[in-house]
């Protein structure tokens, strides 16, 4: 095709547009209000998975080591930890460094410890280990209870067990969410899209009858449908960019006591808008061209 033809059908796509400036505005505003609604919940699952992500972090063990173990051992564990997959950090707190812990623990009661020191020291040396997932606690647990300089591996099962569970419980119910809303988006945009197509019937039929090819008709289409998608996307995505902007304002402004929203952090609005952003793009130039190809599709069997 050559380009001054791409010119004619992209010109004909935006007269057409303007024309019927009342359909087209509607495309628009459903299009947006689709994208909207699917944005929203994209930020309350993003957020969530990311709070999600935060407690995988916090997956810990403590690996508890023999009053006799000796420095070459210390050494052979923290080359095992070094190298071990699933661990995000690890750090070694030496007999001492536990009890002037235990110390500050309690406070103002400390001195109800001066009695222990270097020689009667009921602590022992330990490696304080934290996990980049909870799947990687049981491995870490059998690896090390087999280490003969290791007295036992400590953690807390149930909290355990219940990050897994939340994780898994979260990402789950995130992605049929998006998955549900992506879908219902696509139905919305084209039957209002399909509407405005069946509103100028008469005239595809007579562009039909004077000659005109199928995609000579359909381009112009195309074009109208590609624009209104992007048009719906931007100010979607500038809509869901604003009350996110309120959101996070709101959270550094109003005093910590009375702001409930304090007990949750949102990701910055960066990390956020450009992931949404991309979707939405991709979402309303797709629907809106394949909404346009298969609404004149039937207008053209004349």
């Amino acid at each position: 095709m050559k380009i001054r033809t791409w010119k004619r059908m992209v010109n004909h796509g935006f007269r057409n547009m303007f024309r019927n400036r009342i359909m087209s505005l509607a495309s628009i505003s459903a299009i947006t209000a689709a994208l909207f609604i699917l944005g929203l919940v994209l930020v309350v699952v993003m957020n969530f998975n990311n709070v999600a992500a935060g407690l995988e972090s916090k997956t810990e063990v403590t690996v508890f080591l023999k009053s006799s173990v000796r420095t070459s051992d210390i050494k052979k564990i923290e080359q095992q930890l070094d190298h071990r997959e699933g661990i995000k950090e690890w750090e070694f707190i030496s007999r001492m460094e536990a009890l002037e812990n235990w110390r500050d623990e309690w406070g103002d009661k400390k001195h109800l410890l001066d009695g222990y020191n270097e020689e009667n020291n009921p602590l022992p040396d330990s490696f304080h280990v934290t996990l980049e997932k909870p799947e990687y606690v049981a491995e870490v647990v059998e690896e090390f209870n087999k280490i003969s300089a290791v007295e036992n591996v400590q953690y807390s099962k149930d909290a355990v067990d219940s990050i897994a569970a939340i994780v898994s419980t979260v990402r789950i119910f995130g992605v049929v969410i998006v998955a549900v809303l992506v879908v219902m988006a696509m139905i919305i945009i084209h039957n209002t899209i399909r509407i405005s197509v069946y509103s100028r019937r008469r005239e595809v039929n007579i562009m039909k009858y004077i000659g005109a090819t199928d995609w000579y008709i359909r381009w112009p289409f195309l074009m109208e449908g590609l624009v209104l998608g992007l048009l719906g996307a931007v100010l979607s995505g500038g809509l869901v960019a604003g009350v996110y902007s309120l959101l996070l304002n709101q959270m550094t402004t109003t005093p910590q006591q009375y702001n409930l929203l304090s007990l949750f952090q949102l990701m910055p609005l960066a990390s956020i808008i450009y992931p949404i952003a991309a979707m939405f793009l991709l979402v309303g130039s797709v629907v809106g061209i394949s909404a346009s190809l298969l609404s004149i599709r039937k207008h053209l069997r004349v």
